[in-house]
């Protein structure tokens, strides 16, 4: 089966807009944007919601015009990729506690991008590497944040 690109995303962009006035919505008339001169309880989802409505907009902008051509919707064995994603960060969450916050960060993006992304053993074993050297220094070095403790760190 084909589908037409553009007017699917003109119809995501309208529900997201709708869901972005009932956002806002919400948190002008249900929730308080101030309280007692501080930020309320609204005051997030308001803005959130305006981003939301922002986003939606764009959305619908950038895909009005007529209809590019038509791509099937669904190629042979194309639920691989995402069933493997979501199969690697499972295995993320099951893990993070005992083997700890960065060593599973490192894991993790090694593995994605060694069978998600098909990158080299050593691109994707640099990269793993150096997203948790970041990770060690800014988190547990410099804002102090308590990981849980693992293998290596």
């Amino acid at each position: 089966e084909e589908v037409a690109v553009k007017s699917w995303q003109r119809y995501a962009g309208v529900f997201l807009l709708a869901l972005a006035g009932l956002v806002i919505q919400q948190s002008v008339w249900v929730l308080r944007l101030m309280d007692h001169g501080q930020p309320g309880s609204g005051f997030m989802p308001f803005g959130l919601g305006v981003i939301l409505a922002i986003l939606a907009i764009l959305l619908i902008a950038t895909n009005l015009g007529p209809e590019e051509e038509q791509v099937p919707f669904w190629k042979p064995k194309a639920w691989l990729h995402p069933l493997l994603a979501i199969a690697i960060t499972a295995a993320y969450v099951v893990v993070f506690d005992d083997i700890g916050a960065i060593t599973s960060v490192v894991v993790l993006v090694t593995g994605w991008l060694l069978l998600v992304e098909h990158k080299t053993v050593v691109v994707s074993a640099a990269t793993g590497l150096a997203t948790g050297l970041v990770v060690y220094l800014v988190f547990d070095r410099f804002l102090q944040t308590p990981f849980p403790r693992g293998l290596l760190f």
